[in-house]
């Protein structure tokens, strides 16, 4: 082959070489920037749900549910593990999540909405800032109910529990932070209610065998899904009988009670019947700590969103008879920024109701 034409050749193979090592430079270039930093940080890792109450509660087995399912929709499809850390009501897990859990997107704890208004309250307790807490959610608006177990001196309606003849009843209740008794104590010391609190149980599971027992005469807090699950029975034999509804949408499947905010006399109980049946009402909020950086925040939550919507996750809430009611994050942070702007003279009187 002449020395011209053989040159010529090899220009044109290092030329189309050189195409062929710019147009992969180009595709390495492309797939970096498409490579997903939150998927990359969740592969392999465990994202670690943490509840703040006892293992058979019903915080407990919402929590379980929605790590049975949110997996598949965190980029990198961690696995996920639920687990429990109970006390004071659920304080023990907010102020553990706050001030010692990983801060990376890897925890995130579900407690009462009672426990993240306490910091207004001036609790020594709560060694947290409700403003601060990275919100992801809430899977249902909860239904509450009060009911008594029927006996002799017991009230079958909330309006005999109010009349001065009537026996205290014993009604029990655990942690001064929790929901139960944050649901119970406004009962007695605003609406009149003839209650006295038997304190010191450790949840709704402890004080549910308290009634079976004898020990207590009644309980606050009691939701529809509960309801159905498990007391079905007794309420169609009568040995449990529901005195008023407290929270959640007005509903006639127990028959026809009494919603508590029809009971405020003045302006003054309706703003505190408010707080503590309304504000304080909204769901089982899912937190994750400060901190955690945004992309991993955003797709948390839209894993969350993508988990409630999802046909397996609705069958097996279904089958396990759990009320499924979406709350989402900027829902949870706007009430809490607004409760924070309240006067320290309406923090002041929820504090007198609840000492």
């Amino acid at each position: 082959m002449p020395m011209c034409a053989l040159a010529l050749s090899r220009r044109r193979y290092l030329a189309r070489l050189g195409r062929v090592l710019c147009a992969l430079l180009v595709t390495g270039t492309a797939t970096s920037l498409r490579a997903d930093p939150v998927a990359d940080f969740y592969r392999g890792r465990t994202l670690n749900l943490i509840s703040g109450f006892t293992p058979n509660g019903e915080f407990d087995s919402y929590l379980r549910l929605l790590g049975r399912h949110i997996g598949r929709y965190v980029p990198g499809q961690p696995q996920v593990v639920s687990s429990s850390r109970p006390g004071a009501g659920s304080m023990i897990l907010a102020n553990h999540l706050y001030n010692v859990a990983a801060a990376d997107g890897s925890v995130l704890g579900m407690f009462a909405m009672q426990v993240a208004v306490e910091p207004f309250l001036k609790s020594d307790a709560a060694v947290f800032d409700p403003l601060k807490f990275n919100w992801i959610g809430s899977l249902t608006r909860d239904q509450h109910f009060c009911a008594v177990v029927p006996g002799p001196g017991i009230p079958e309606t909330f309006n005999e529990l109010v009349r001065q003849e009537t026996k205290e009843v014993l009604f029990g209740t655990s942690a001064r932070s929790s929901e139960i008794y944050r649901f119970t104590t406004p009962l007695k010391k605003l609406l009149s209610a003839r209650i006295r609190l038997v304190s010191g149980y450790a949840g709704m599971p402890a004080i549910k065998l308290a009634l079976q027992r004898g020990e207590v005469n009644g309980v606050c807090g009691l939701t529809a899904a509960a309801l159905r699950r498990q007391h079905g029975e007794e309420l169609r034999s009568g040995r449990l009988r529901l005195l008023v509804q407290i929270s959640g949408p007005p509903t006639m499947e127990f028959g026809k009670l009494p919603m508590v905010f029809e009971l405020a006399r003045n302006d003054e109980q309706r703003e505190l019947v408010e707080f503590f049946f309304r504000t304080l009402t909204n769901g089982r909020p899912i937190a994750a700590p400060p901190g955690v950086p945004a992309e991993r925040l955003a797709a948390l939550r839209m894993a969350l969103a993508a988990t409630l919507k999802d046909e397996a996750f609705l069958d097996d809430a279904k089958r396990l008879n759990i009320d499924v009611g979406p709350i989402f994050d900027k829902e949870i942070a706007s009430q809490l920024q607004r409760l924070s702007e309240n006067p320290e003279a309406f923090f002041r009187k929820v504090r007198e109701v609840l000492d």
